[in-house]
């Protein structure tokens, strides 16, 4: 009788938490400003081109070129220059937080903070953070968001995505 009511204490959490992810994930899975800024911005310091999925038409086609090509051309040029690779480049962004200073339907102005620190690997940062080896940096920008085509876009000042 006691092994009976363990069974159905186990299998009751495992209900409860199988729920419980089914409920995070549909949370998640809804779009924000502050995802669309967070995203962009995790891909911008990873030197990763599907940071392009999150910027507006308008910035896009503002160029003769692909801006995001030309930036990771310009860090892959600067890593060679400086006798690396472009992954010596990459950073990883961490303690992130972002504020909403303003909002409608079509438009949002967010702030994002946190810190970066170098990430040449999946593994350096945390190895880095571990042993206290490595700098890292304040990131405390305000990014202008757009709804565009159903989903929220980074739009105008993205970093200093058109220079190293």
């Amino acid at each position: 009788m006691v092994q009976l009511n363990r069974s159905v204490g186990i299998i009751l959490v495992l209900i409860i938490g199988f729920v419980v992810q089914i409920i995070f994930s549909m949370a998640d899975a809804v779009d924000s400003p502050n995802k669309a800024v967070v995203e962009f911005s995790k891909s911008y310091f990873l030197l990763d081109k599907s940071m392009t999925k999150r910027i507006c038409k308008k910035q896009l086609a503002s160029e003769d070129v692909d801006v995001v090509d030309e930036y990771l051309y310009s860090a892959a040029k600067t890593a060679g220059e400086r006798g690396f690779d472009i992954n010596f480049l990459k950073n990883k962004l961490y303690h992130i937080k972002t504020e909403t200073i303003s909002k409608n339907d079509t438009e949002a102005q967010i702030r994002i903070t946190g810190k970066i620190r170098v990430a040449i690997n999946s593994v350096y940062p945390v190895v880095a953070r571990f042993f206290g080896i490595g700098s890292t940096h304040e990131v405390d920008e305000i990014i202008h968001v757009i709804k565009e085509d159903g989903k929220w876009k980074v739009c105008g000042k993205l970093f200093s995505l058109t220079s190293i």
